[in-house]
């Protein structure tokens, strides 16, 4: 399914020299880990060694690890380089998944309202929007692909806390695409956009559209954690040990008016945000998420808590409304 460019890889492993790689791969590569390294290391005679944590996004950069290892090398799959991060020298590999242009359009077109699309995708598929652009087009449709955002954008792309693809498109779009998996995406271009989103899932072929009902279910549900949280005594304020999400600054500030409010407030300071680790926390009756927005709008399973974002945060001390703050200005 993949296009893993192990040649290209190696190449650059030997072209740098290097003696030590540290191997960052997304859950859905991870069945292929021990093939991949073995290939590397007969092709390299290069050290492989697998990171065994969390790789979400190109904000989730496995460089600490690396330079702790002693790594020459971090190779870095299924994401572009967003920002730049550490002082490990980092080789980021798409890993691009083909999709039948042809099918896509086929199913794609009944979902459709209006004739302006704005076309969106991961980094996986935005090599192929063009072609979904011009079957499109055929069809009487004008499709538009936007420029992406971060250091290295690829047009079409969106990122869960990037939307400049979106956003940068001229006014006037009837319906937004995302080629895609899952519900992350779509549900930040919905909110940032304020236009449909139809949803196609290339891995099951299925497409679907993401209604206005199900954004009010989320808003009524986000409405409620930050009702929950005004009335906590206690607060415990996250905050992320992964070099693209971590924000200490923003996270004492916040500490810092909750205890103005007579709120007992201390920092958290963590690699991942689980429930298993959280609930060991007893004494906090809420948490504020400094890192990425998503973790705490898509919920953490198994918390027993409300936790808020950060723009949340700032509805409950009434900094902003809740209309000020619910739409394109969510995740900021």
């Amino acid at each position: 399914m993949y296009k893993l460019e192990l040649e290209r890889v190696a190449a650059e492993i030997r072209r740098k020299c290097v003696t030590r790689v540290l191997l960052q791969l997304p859950d859905g590569m991870r069945p292929f880990a021990f093939q991949m390294a073995g290939y590397l290391k007969k092709a390299t005679t290069a050290e492989i060694i697998l990171s065994g944590d969390s790789c979400y996004g190109a904000c989730d950069i496995a460089s600490r690890q690396a330079k702790e290892l002693g790594a020459d090398l971090l190779i870095h799959y299924g994401h572009t380089c967003f920002a730049q991060q550490g002082d490990i020298p980092t080789l980021y590999v798409e890993a691009r998944v083909p999709i039948d242009v042809d099918k896509l359009v086929e199913a794609l077109v009944p979902h459709l309202s209006g004739r302006r699309v704005g076309l969106t995708s991961t980094i996986q598929h935005t090599d192929q929007l063009i072609s979904v652009a011009e079957r499109l087009k055929s069809r009487g449709f004008e499709a538009l692909i936007g420029q992406g955002g971060g250091t290295t954008p690829e047009c079409g792309q969106v990122l869960g806390c990037s939307y400049a693809a979106a956003t940068t498109l001229p006014g006037g779009v009837d319906t937004y695409v995302f080629i895609g998996g899952g519900m992350f995406h779509p549900i930040g271009l919905a909110l940032t956009t304020g236009k449909p989103v139809v949803i196609v899932n290339p891995y099951d072929e299925s497409v679907s559209r993401l209604e206005e009902a199900e954004l009010m279910q989320l808003a009524k549900r986000r409405m409620a954690a930050i009702a929950a949280a005004s009335k906590a005594k206690t607060v415990g304020v996250l905050v992320s040990a992964k070099p693209g999400q971590r924000a200490l600054s923003e996270a004492m500030i916040i500490a810092e008016k909750l205890g103005d409010r007579g709120v007992t407030t201390f920092l958290i300071y963590l690699d991942e945000v689980r429930a298993d680790q959280l609930n060991n926390f007893t004494e906090p009756e809420a948490f504020v998420d400094t890192a990425c927005p998503r973790i705490a709008v898509n919920g953490v399973a198994g918390l027993d808590r409300p936790i808020l974002t950060v723009a949340e945060t700032r509805v409950l001390l009434r900094e902003r409304s809740w209309e000020e703050t619910w739409g394109p200005a969510y995740f900021s």
